[in-house]
């Protein structure tokens, strides 16, 4: 994959980042029901991590020549009111995004090992996020 690919592929994960935050500050601050608070603090905790991502995406970017987008992923601000809708929402945008990542990181050339730990590592926060959800909805059956 070239670097305009690579760059191309990483605004898209920026943009699809800008809206995991927003998706998960707003799905925290609509939560209620027993469990609310626990999964509140847990979604503004993953909200964090989401803008995290954003800033190494941004930097990785810039790094590469390119010029960080200021998109939000329209479709994946879904709106979710409850519990359940609220974790199997999240649950398939996690999937969604170790998917995304996970090609991205097959096409790292192997010269660029910054790239390719930043994107391993936010592999392995999208997989957390992803297993903390599981869990969550487990719980919650």
């Amino acid at each position: 994959m070239d670097n305009k690919k690579i760059i191309d592929a990483l605004n898209g994960m920026l943009s699809q980042e800008h809206a995991c935050a927003i998706r998960y500050a707003t799905h925290a601050a609509v939560i209620s029901g027993p469990y609310a608070e626990t999964v509140k603090a847990r979604l503004k905790e993953i909200s964090g991590d989401e803008v995290t991502h954003a800033e190494k995406l941004r930097d990785r970017i810039t790094a590469l020549g390119g010029e960080p987008t200021l998109q939000v992923k329209a479709g994946d601000l879904i709106p979710a009111f409850d519990l359940d809708r609220i974790l199997k929402v999240n649950i398939g945008e996690e999937l969604a995004a170790i998917k995304s990542y996970t090609e991205i990181l097959k096409n790292i050339p192997a010269d660029n090992a910054i790239l390719f730990l930043t994107i391993q590592e936010i592999i392995r926060d999208e997989q957390e996020h992803l297993e903390e959800l599981k869990n969550l909805e487990q719980k919650n059956a």
